[in-house]
């Protein structure tokens, strides 16, 4: 009875591991993608291991679904987000590739994120752009994340110099109405501005919860509401 058993659960092994390759194998085959230098920060020629920090918000891949622009569904893929570069990575054996371009990606969700790619507002200019969501609707809720990289500093009188490093993720929140190119939150009058017809009921909501337009919490209970309305 206890072969039967490991028998079963070696063929449902096999079965899922064969079933993750095959996707993994049709998704590079219908989508364009960049291998990654292994272990080399190409801009500045440095090993990642020189650079302190990381550009990822997770270091590990996590499997997940990638939704393409065409509706097609590829499960099973480790990805991860890089949020220097602004792309997704994804891992075949021991090969880390990026997909290139990213506008190829609907949605992705690894790791217990959800990540789309959009169009948004970057000071009047129109680009693309992978966001985090943290809540949807007709109004939804995003974050863009950026990593800057600080080269080494030269070595000073009495100060020991500073490695190159990547700095901690910043965030950044944004939304989307119905699709349109998403725009920044800035502040309290901007964010009301852009509720439009809501603005004095969203205004009152703000007011009556003593809610700010800042964090995650905040904005993602002023959306929710606004999309109740």
């Amino acid at each position: 009875m206890k072969r039967v058993i490991l028998t079963v659960i070696l063929l449902i092994a096999l079965t899922n591991l064969l079933k993750a390759q095959t996707m993994l194998n049709g998704l590079m085959e219908n989508f364009r993608f960049k291998k990654m230098t292994d272990g080399t920060f190409t801009n500045f020629n440095l090993k990642m291991s020189d650079i302190q920090g990381t550009p990822y918000l997770d270091n590990e891949f996590n499997q997940g679904k990638i939704i393409t622009a065409e509706g097609a569904v590829y499960t099973d893929i480790p990805l991860r987000y890089n949020a220097f570069t602004d792309d997704l990575e994804f891992q075949k054996g021991t090969d880390t590739y990026n997909i290139d371009p990213k506008t190829l990606v609907k949605r992705a969700e690894f790791g217990g994120v959800i990540f789309c790619c959009l169009p948004y507002d970057a000071d009047g200019k129109i680009k693309n752009g992978l966001f985090e969501i943290l809540t949807e609707g007709k109004a939804t809720l995003l974050v863009k994340y950026t990593v800057k990289f600080l080269e080494q500093e030269q070595v000073k009188a009495y100060a020991d110099p500073k490695p190159a490093r990547f700095e901690e993720a910043q965030k950044e929140f944004y939304i989307t109405f119905e699709g349109a190119p998403a725009k920044v939150i800035s502040n309290k009058k901007n964010f009301l501005e852009m509720c439009g017809a809501q603005k004095s009921e969203m205004e009152s909501y703000i007011s009556k919860n003593k809610l700010s337009v800042k964090g995650d919490d905040n904005l993602t209970k002023l959306v929710v509401h606004y999309n109740s309305l």
